[in-house]
């Protein structure tokens, strides 16, 4: 009998059957192993968000997942160095209990000068990633303001203009991330020095770590697990309270560059033509040496490493870009403090991305202070180090 022509051969339907099995099932295993859509990118785990690409103003929420089990003082984070000077001004009033004040007095303008290290508010700094604000306060005409040496910023806790309400706002809209406020007074004999730590306290309230249920030792997610997210620490000594922090529960590891330089380190320096290259030397050896050494009591404490410049071997300088001020633009005659900080910064970026990430050093990683914190493009010295959070040995 004659085939019908849509008979098909037994083998023929058996190969046919087994191609379409095959085919079915490297559909399946397509579907398992690699079936997510060509154009969907791969995302990072849950709390573990690229420093590259993370949100500044609440990095340590969104990199959670590195830091929940880590001691708050093993966290790399950035901290601002005289978090308040941004508001001093071109020509200011100087606090009277200042410690440069005689000095100052001399030349109020060349001193604002140095003095002025920040540019942005301190709303603007946390921000930007600062989770260490050094707060320096001076009492002056009945009213406390931010100052630096002894040129003053704006008033702190005024109502209407004062920074105080706008930083407690940022820590209750942020309960993920952790600041650490180291608070330093100057005030003449007779002022109640108590006054700025006690009103801190109160502004902040339930918000304030007490060092009698937790340390620097404790974790992240101790910390936030308490609903704690603020640090006082009492940089003056004034308060014997267990809500205000002991100035030793923070210690620089001698990265701090030595200052008070005689006046013939300044002449000398001047007729060397001192370069600032030379006190960027400074600051970088100062903190690799930090970084290096052993912790020993330290271990214990809050680390910051001082990765900031001091310009007063620059003084004669800046003295005569004054003096030739038509020739020198704003931005290097009045704030000669930042001028030196912005030639310093990228230098730090390529320390903490190179030589900064080896295992030795970067384990010692923690508070890293840094002049005009929102002057980097991208926040890119703040990225640089809390990616040290993400290398490998550094979670628990």
């Amino acid at each position: 009998m004659r085939r019908r022509t849509n008979d098909t051969p037994d083998h023929t339907r058996l190969r046919r059957s087994a191609a379409g099995l095959v085919a079915s099932l490297l559909a399946v295993a397509v579907m398992v192993i690699g079936g997510a859509p060509a154009h969907a990118a791969p995302t990072a785990p849950s709390g573990r968000a690229p420093a590259a690409t993370v949100d500044l103003s609440r990095w340590m929420g969104d990199m959670h997942g590195y830091l929940d089990g880590q001691p708050l003082n093993r966290i790399a984070m950035p901290g601002s160095h005289d978090s308040g000077s941004w508001s001093i001004p071109a020509d200011p009033a100087l606090c009277t209990s200042g410690w440069s004040y005689n000095i100052a007095k001399v030349d109020p303008r060349l001193a604002a000068s140095i003095s002025r290290s920040q540019s942005g508010s301190l709303t603007d700094q946390l921000d930007q990633g600062a989770r260490y604000v050094d707060l320096r306060l001076c009492f002056e005409g009945g009213q406390w303001r931010t100052f630096h040496g002894a040129p003053m910023g704006g008033v702190f806790f005024d109502d209407a203009s004062g920074e105080a309400a706008s930083v407690k706002h940022w820590v209750d809209a942020h309960p993920s991330e952790v600041v650490v406020f180291s608070v330093s007074v100057a005030a003449p004999a007779g002022t109640d020095v108590k006054e700025p730590l006690t009103r801190l306290r109160d502004l902040f309230g339930s918000r304030v770590a007490t060092r009698t249920d937790l340390s620097p030792t404790s974790t992240y997610g101790d910390y936030v697990k308490a609903g704690k997210n603020v640090v006082l620490v009492d940089s003056s000594g004034a308060v014997d309270q267990p809500w205000a922090w002991h100035g030793d529960s923070v210690s620089d590891r001698g990265s701090y560059p030595t200052g008070a330089p005689s006046w013939w380190d300044i002449l000398k320096s001047f007729f060397n033509g001192s370069p600032p290259q030379q006190i960027y030397d400074q600051t970088l050896t100062l903190n690799q040496a930090a970084l290096a050494r052993d912790p020993g009591a330290d271990a214990g404490r809050f680390f910051v490493l001082s990765s900031i410049v001091q310009p007063d071997v620059q003084i004669p300088q800046l003295f005569l870009i004054r003096l030739l001020s038509p020739f020198f633009p704003a931005s290097v005659r009045d704030n000669y403090l930042m001028y030196l900080a912005n030639g310093l910064n990228p230098q730090v970026v390529t320390k903490l991305r190179t030589d900064w990430r080896a295992p030795g050093l970067a384990r010692n990683m923690n508070i890293v202070t840094i002049d005009d914190l929102g002057g980097r493009p991208q926040g890119d010295l703040q990225r640089a180090v809390i990616d040290i959070n993400t290398l490998p040995g550094r979670t628990t």
